[in-house]
Order: structure tokens, then sequence, then C-alpha cells
């Protein structure tokens, strides 16, 4: 996957010869509507999947004259939400044992197929499950505006949606289980999805029966995710590579010390920052939201470096994890690097999310933003802001940091 990435690098040069305009009336369509005649369930009538709307529910909505942008509890870049979320959902009360679309515009779930003695479980060769969740990219709503470097934000947002079901079902006290290794392919092609979606991962919950199920006997109709559709050879090619790879198993216990309204509040509370105040945070803060997160990515072979502009009781500087590489103000540096945005350098400290080459490039880019979104609840939990940096000049940055990896992710937090 490396000569994807390298491919999908900012240099200083290309940064000159990129699209610099962008038609904001051709923007494709950021969800998906199944026609009316499928059923809708709204997710209020069943207090057993309130939870559910912490997947990506609407938390703000911004106006731009007569347009409404709106945002949800999981970030994504340029706003674009290229995630779609299929929940199959067995034992519930009043509600058919079925596979749903999750509709977050709405707050409804729309059953698209109704279950028998088939089931999505014979694809991941599990017993039966009570949830079992399956996120999708629609890649074209990112790759409209970013071209090919869109694979590194599919990743990313990806992560970030992971995290905000994570968080969802330790709110709920539910099990889980991160599942990437099933046969991605053939899962498209029951869903019709026609390299129009992609399926990347799968999370499932909660034990049902000891039974096996068959496949699903007819095959889910095709809804395109987008009004229109622009295919791109690159990402399709990108998608087909990331079919073979081998992802690691992934557990965790992030966010269990939070109380479950802090957990509630600090998801309905995130939001992406646009600017700092400059105001600095401490060194137990910074410390409180990267608990157990640098020792975390080691065992997938991330390495996380950061600038400290403004955490007090710490010598300013460049770290790879606490370990001090150089000392000095490295805040008009940090705002270079990423792609010269202010909020790199006012932040009180911005964080490079890296891995070595020779490790899964696609697994660790999810991790990343995975972690990221742990972050991002912690610091909305400490009062503390922050934002993900998906734009940034690869080359200056691995120079800065003398590294070799690749670059995969900032992160600014401060306040």
């Amino acid at each position: 996957m490396q000569e994807f990435h390298n491919q999908t690098d900012i240099t200083k040069k290309n940064s000159f010869t990129q699209t610099q305009f962008i038609n904001w009336q051709t923007q494709a369509k950021s969800y998906k509507i199944y026609p009316k005649f499928f059923r809708r369930f709204n997710l209020d009538d069943y207090e057993e999947l309130g939870f559910i709307k912490n997947f990506g529910k609407i938390t703000y909505t911004k106006k731009y004259g007569n347009d409404e942008v709106n945002l949800r509890v999981n970030p994504s870049a340029g706003g674009l939400y290229p995630c779609e979320i299929y929940i199959q959902i067995r034992g519930i009360k009043s509600l058919l044992n079925g596979i749903y679309h999750y509709e977050p515009i709405n707050n409804l779930l729309v059953l698209i197929h109704e279950l028998s003695s088939d089931g999505l479980e014979n694809y991941l060769k599990i017993k039966q499950k009570k949830f079992i969740f399956l996120l999708s990219n629609a890649y074209f709503r990112t790759s409209w505006k970013y071209e090919k470097r869109a694979i590194r934000y599919l990743l990313l947002d990806t992560g970030h949606q992971l995290g905000s079901i994570y968080a969802s079902l330790i709110l709920e006290g539910l099990d889980y289980t991160f599942e990437f290794n099933f046969d991605k392919e053939e899962l498209n092609e029951v869903f019709s999805f026609d390299n129009y979606e992609h399926f990347v991962c799968a999370i499932y919950s909660s034990d049902y029966k000891e039974k096996d199920t068959k496949k699903l006997r007819d095959k889910i109709p095709f809804v395109n995710p987008c009004d229109y559709y622009i295919k791109e050879p690159f990402i399709e090619d990108f998608y087909s590579k990331l079919y073979k790879d081998n992802f690691k198993d992934f557990s965790c216990s992030f966010l269990k010390e939070l109380q479950k309204d802090k957990l509630q509040k600090s998801i309905d509370n995130r939001r992406s920052a646009r600017a700092f105040k400059k105001e600095s945070i401490s060194k137990i803060e910074f410390e409180t939201i990267l608990e157990d997160v640098f020792t975390y990515a080691k065992e997938f072979s991330l390495e996380i470096y950061f600038t400290n502009h403004l955490i007090t009781n710490l010598e300013k500087g460049i770290y790879k994890e606490y370990n001090l590489l150089k000392s000095g103000d490295f805040s008009e540096i940090s705002e270079i690097l990423a792609f010269n945005q202010k909020i790199g350098g006012t932040s009180a400290a911005t964080l490079f999310f890296t891995s070595k080459i020779k490790s899964n490039y696609s697994f660790n880019t999810i991790l990343s933003g995975f972690l990221a979104h742990i972050i991002s609840l912690r610091a909305t939990n400490s009062n503390i802001n922050s934002t993900g940096i998906g734009a940034y000049f690869d080359d200056e940055t691995k120079k800065v940091l003398e590294t070799q990896n690749n670059i995969l992710y900032l992160m600014a937090v401060g306040k």
C-alpha cells in the first residue's frame, strides 16, 4: 500500500499545482436515503437501541446564508461524511429481526432485509449475535474534493467512525469485537455496491444463539449513496489491494474511566476546533487525555510525536512520546507543517501520528483516526479543544521529526 501513500503526498511544489477552486454547488450528497416504501423505525421508540444515535447523530447545525451544514458526533474531513452504517439486529421486542440502514439525518433505522434462517454471521464465520454493525465507505463524497489523497481521509474517517461506535458501546456497557478479516468483496456484491461503496470493517456485540446461519437469500437492493457519482480507478484499485491486507486483532479499554453521564456529555459536546485562544494546558491535563495512548500505539507499530507549545511544566520542544528530541519553540514550524494552518501552531500541542513503512498501512491509518477520536472525547471531558489535521507537508514533516516513517495524521489540542 506504500505506493498509494507516496502518490498522495503533499509537497511544497505540488501544493501550488493542485486545484484551488471548489464549486460547492457540485458537492455530492453526504447521506444515503432509501426510497419511501422501505419500512422505517424511529430509534426513540426503542429504549434498547437508543445508543445507536451516538454513532452519528447531528449535534450542531451551521447556517451559511440559505445553506445548512449538519455536524455529527463524529468528525469528518471537510464535513463530507463518507461512512455508511448497516446494522443487523436480533431479539429486540416489537422490531423485526433484520438488516437495517442507519439514517442519522432522521434518527431512523430503515429495514432493508428481513431475516429468516439467513444472516451476516455466515460471512463473518461466527454464531448468531444480537448486533452486527457493518461500516462502508462511499468514497466519491471525499474524492469529489480531495481527489487521490481521499484514500487517507477515508481511512481516518473510518477510524473516527469506529471511535464513535466504540464509545457508544462502552456507554451502554456492551461487549464488542472489531472484525476486519472477512470477505469484503463478497459482501459488497451481496449489498449490490458495484464499487459505489466498499465495506471496510465490522463490529459485533452480544451473543444471541449458538446457531449457524445461511447466506442472505436475496441481494440487498442498490441505492446510490450519492446523488451522482464519478468513479476513480486509483481509489478503486486501492480498495482492491486493501481487501488483501491481513489486519491485526484489535481491542482496547479506553473511555471506561469516564462516568456514563460524562461520556455522554463528551459525545454530545465534541467539536472540531477552528481556532485556539493560545491558552496553556497543564502537563497533568495533557497526560490525562493521552493516558495509555502512546503505549497502545506502539503495539501496532505506530509512533506518536508531538510539539509542545503551551503545556506548562514541560519543556518546549519536539517529543517522541514523552522523550524530548529537540528543545525550542516549534509553534511556527508546526503551523507551516500543517499546510500553513494557524491551528497547527497556536495549539497547546500538535500530535503527529506516524507508522513504520513496512507495517500495515491501512490498519495503522484507521487506528490513528480511532485514537484521535478517543483523545478528542477525553479532551472534551477536560474542557480542552481538539481538531484533526489531514493536510500537511509530508516530506517537510519527516525532516523536522527526523524520521522515515509515514506521516498519517496530525491532531492539535489546546484552548
